[in-house]
């Protein structure tokens, strides 16, 4: 398909959409520090005494906070890389990014259900089943992309499509191993998020070989 048509089938902007999803994502990482609250507020007379064990008490919902936080940092850097490649917005295009930002959104909500009730499995499984979706979206977006080459620019090489989507098959299966971990203990399935920087190093020496 010429560029002319792909600019036909271009049915908003892409800066109008970047610009929403740049607001989203900061929207739903300054969100997350909401949870951050002490509850009930300690009484003045008692506060020397109770502050620091009420601080201590929410070590696991700091733990989520960063967590959430650096993953919506690294989502959002591997939504950059993608819109490098996009010239133009499609239906799909658009009706993928929207869908994407509703998990986006729902982050903040259950980083705090997994740092308040983190011995719940429950709890954490919502916030695992969050970023799976998340992942997954990523994934079939990137696939999308390297299928219709008309929406990018420049032309996606093979090896780069095969590189990338090593990346994002990364996030998806970190959160599948976090379900699975939440069955033998709920609030240390939270720290297979550390595995991600190693299977981006995996999919750096594996998946993009040439």
């Amino acid at each position: 398909m010429s560029g002319q048509e792909g600019d036909k089938e271009s049915i908003i902007s892409k800066s109008r959409l970047e610009a929403l999803i740049d607001g989203v994502f900061a929207f739903a990482m300054t969100l997350l520090v909401v949870n951050l609250v002490i509850s009930p507020p300690i009484p003045k007379a008692e506060a020397a005494t109770e502050l620091p064990r009420h601080l201590a008490g929410m070590l696991p919902v700091f733990t989520s906070f960063l967590i959430a936080f650096f993953l919506l940092a690294s989502y959002w850097a591997l939504h950059h890389r993608l819109f490098h490649f996009l010239r133009t917005v499609d239906s799909r295009i658009l009706r993928l990014n929207l869908v994407i930002l509703v998990f986006i959104v729902l982050i903040p909500f259950t980083t705090r259900l997994s740092g308040e009730y983190d011995y719940v499995q429950v709890a954490v499984v919502l916030f695992h089943l969050n970023l799976f979706a998340i992942g997954l979206l990523f994934l079939f977006h990137w696939f999308y992309l390297t299928r219709k080459r008309h929406l990018t620019e420049p032309e996606i090489p093979l090896q780069t499509a095969r590189c990338w989507m090593a990346h994002f098959l990364t996030s998806p299966a970190v959160a599948l191993t976090g379900i699975a971990v939440s069955f033998i203990t709920p609030s240390w399935s939270m720290a297979v998020y550390l595995l991600i920087p190693l299977g981006s190093l995996v999919a750096k020496r594996y998946g993009c070989r040439s």
